[in-house]
């Protein structure tokens, strides 16, 4: 089982039965770990930021949330837009991003990492309630658990490709 496969089981546990994303090189192996599950229904949407919002009104309908699958780079900035209006608005809502392999984040203070990424948790931090990699299942429960703690607001959980990908027991 990779880290993928444990998110998707995750959301699964979860009882979470949608999730609003575009797939791309930084988050295909989630998308792909959802969707060989088969529980969750995968909602792809034109753009990151329609996938934000509509995460957002899903919960102030359905009282659920609805994760936000975005890739790497562009992908993620994309998000940023949504993040800040449940920000503002207090909604909980739940980013999971893809990014490059972590090998690349070795540079101190780089512009790119690697082909397309960026810090996308530190960009994040100021208009999330809580932003972190990914290193394990426990960063998303507690982004969750955070998201729904009275003021509601938005969580971002970063997954480089490499961990997403690494075998876990």
């Amino acid at each position: 089982m990779t880290n993928a496969d444990a998110i998707a089981l995750w959301i699964n546990a979860k009882g979470i039965t949608h999730c609003f994303g575009i797939i791309g090189a930084g988050n295909i192996a989630i998308f792909d770990a959802i969707s060989r599950l088969g529980k969750t229904k995968i909602c792809c949407t034109h753009h990151e930021q329609a996938a934000a919002q509509a995460a957002t009104y899903y919960y102030r309908t359905c009282k659920k949330i609805a994760p936000v699958l975005v890739t790497t780079g562009a992908g993620s900035a994309n998000a940023l837009t949504g993040v800040l209006a449940a920000y503002m608005d207090s909604q909980p809502l739940l980013i999971i991003s893809g990014n490059e392999p972590t090998n690349f984040f070795s540079v101190s203070h780089p512009r790119v990492i690697g082909v397309q990424g960026y810090d996308s948790v530190e960009v994040a931090r100021p208009i999330t309630k809580f932003a972190t990699r990914f290193t394990g299942i426990v960063d998303l429960e507690l982004a969750y658990m955070t998201a729904l703690t009275p003021r509601y607001g938005p969580v971002w959980v970063d997954v480089c490709r490499d961990i997403a990908t690494r075998i876990v027991k």
